[in-house]
């Protein structure tokens, strides 16, 4: 009867009962009838590191062998044509796959480390670019339409962070939000003053006045370099400001552009040329054939 089987267990014709490794000590045998045939199984009455390694290493061998893991406790099933010969070369292969486990696991573990390091460097560079591309939206929109700001506190707010050089993602956050805003104050210029303004839509069907109120408009806002920040009577008001720039800025003017032009104009006519004025507000006078008809003599 091998070593380990304790409590005067018997060891059936056949069976040797369980080797004698990993310091495991075995109770008592029994011989269990299983769907693979009959088997003796053993129960160990300790589990050791020598069989946590072994089975970490091996775990599908030592299954094979027979052993099972289970609920805390190490079984041997062991079979009669048990290849004990086999079992001890898996046994005497631990020590090299132990190794090479060592050298696979380092080199999983390096892996592991270079490819962290290169999602960092990944997000080190996203973060590096929506930070840069935040800084040169706010750059573009405060040199090109810093009027469609609305608010000094805004202008001054994006200028502080644009000098911070440790700018972060929820600065650049904040001031992308400022060019959005900008950017709205924009689009709402350009709807309203894409709807005809009633009171002036007469005027504004004759080309002449089109193109006179784009000269006008153009003529106000180059002198709104301040963008209605001071109140000195020039350039446009901070309520008249982001329309005329948006005018300003067209090639040409529709019918319903051009009567919100003459809105803004009438508002800002002193800033205007003589001739300007006199082109965009003197009065019309009546179709030639209706002149024609007044002077002649009553009937």
């Amino acid at each position: 009867m091998p070593e380990g089987i304790e409590n005067g267990g018997a060891v059936e014709p056949g069976f040797e009962g369980p080797p004698d490794y990993f310091g495991l000590r075995w109770g008592p045998p029994r011989i269990v009838v299983t769907r693979r045939g009959e088997r003796q199984l053993s129960r160990a009455t300790n589990v050791t590191r020598a069989f946590e390694r072994a089975w970490n290493i091996a775990p599908d061998e030592f299954s094979e062998a027979g052993y099972a893991w289970e609920r805390g406790s190490v079984l041997f099933w062991e079979r009669r044509d048990l290849d004990r010969a086999s079992l001890q070369r898996l046994i005497d292969s631990l020590p090299e796959r132990a190794a090479q486990a060592q050298v696979e696991a380092a080199r999983l573990e390096q892996e592991r480390r270079e490819r962290q390091a290169r999602e960092q460097a990944e997000r080190e560079e996203r973060e590096r670019v929506y930070i840069e591309a935040a800084r040169v939206a706010a750059r573009v929109s405060l040199r090109e339409r810093r009027w469609s700001w609305a608010k000094a506190a805004l202008v001054a707010e994006a200028e502080e962070l644009l000098a911070r050089p440790d700018l972060d993602r929820s600065d650049a956050v904040r001031l992308l939000d400022l060019v959005d805003q900008a950017g709205r104050n924009v689009a709402r210029s350009e709807q309203r003053t894409a709807v005809a303004h009633e009171p002036e839509m007469a005027r504004a069907e004759d080309p002449e006045i089109q193109a006179a109120a784009l000269a006008g408009v153009r003529h106000v806002t180059g002198f709104d370099a301040d963008w209605a920040s001071l109140q000195n009577g020039v350039g446009w008001s901070k309520a008249t400001t982001c329309d005329g720039h948006v005018l300003a800025g067209l090639d040409r003017l529709t019918v319903e552009q051009t009567s919100h032009a003459l809105r803004l104009l009438r508002v800002h006519q002193r800033q205007l040329p003589p001739r300007l004025i006199l082109a965009l507000f003197a009065p019309r006078g009546p179709a030639p054939e209706q002149a024609t008809l007044s002077l002649s003599p009553a009937a």
